[in-house]
């Protein structure tokens, strides 16, 4: 094809055009629920209902905010029967999910002051992916997802094995005080992990968090375990 030369106004208007079709994505995700919602659906794919039960929307605003990240490529949706399940587009979606989480942290000051104000001083956990790849590795730790199981089964760390918290209250997983066990859930504004953690120092075990998860993990260009 070739090149269109353009004047002053075609070059304004070329410009104009490019920069409103980029601002569709940031306009998108410029809204807390709809930052949750892509957070929620990395994790597995759901229905709209299971979206604002998890949320606490109703099922029409929620339908809403699905439909804007949408429009922009964010989020696909698969029929099965008569229910649509969304979920993230990519892992280039996770990405720009971590991405934003980035800057929020080292720029905003209004993040960790919303984690002190409702977790105090909390154990700041594992976050380096070295270190996460050595535990990993590591025969003497048990890597515990405390997520719930369906989304375990979509998609976990390597080795993990499922563990929510109602499953180590039932003592249904036998667990060793030879290991040390290290937990993760959906991600470092998700308190699944803090509580098996806090369970688990409670009994005698050595327990500690980690801040990342599997969105993360894939977003880095990792590959998850998967179930069936």
């Amino acid at each position: 094809m070739k090149f269109r030369k353009m004047g002053p106004v075609a070059k304004r208007r070329f410009k104009d055009d490019v920069y409103a079709a980029f601002a569709r994505i940031p306009a998108a995700v410029a809204n807390p629920h709809r930052l949750e919602i892509l957070e929620l659906i990395a994790q597995r794919p759901r229905t709209v209902a299971d979206l604002a039960f998890e949320t606490a929307l109703s099922i029409a605003n929620c339908s809403q905010h699905l439909q804007v990240l949408a429009k922009c490529g964010l989020v696909t949706v698969e029929r099965r029967g008569t229910f649509a399940f969304y979920r993230t587009a990519g892992v280039n979606v996770h990405r720009l999910l971590r991405s934003l989480r980035d800057v929020a942290e080292e720029n905003d000051l209004e993040v960790a002051l919303a984690v002190k104000n409702h977790l105090g001083d909390r154990d700041a956990g594992i976050s380096e992916f070295e270190l996460v790849r050595a535990l990993i590795a590591d025969p003497a730790v048990a890597l515990l997802d405390t997520r719930p199981t369906e989304e375990y089964e979509a998609g976990h760390l390597p080795r993990a094995i499922n563990a929510p918290l109602e499953s180590l209250k039932s003592g249904k997983l036998a667990l060793s005080k030879a290991k040390r066990y290290v937990a993760y859930c959906r991600g470092p504004y998700c308190i699944f992990a803090d509580e098996a953690v806090a369970y688990l120092r409670e009994r005698g075990f050595d327990a500690t968090r980690i801040g990342l998860s599997p969105m993360d993990w894939e977003a880095a260009g990792e590959e998850l375990s998967r179930v069936g």
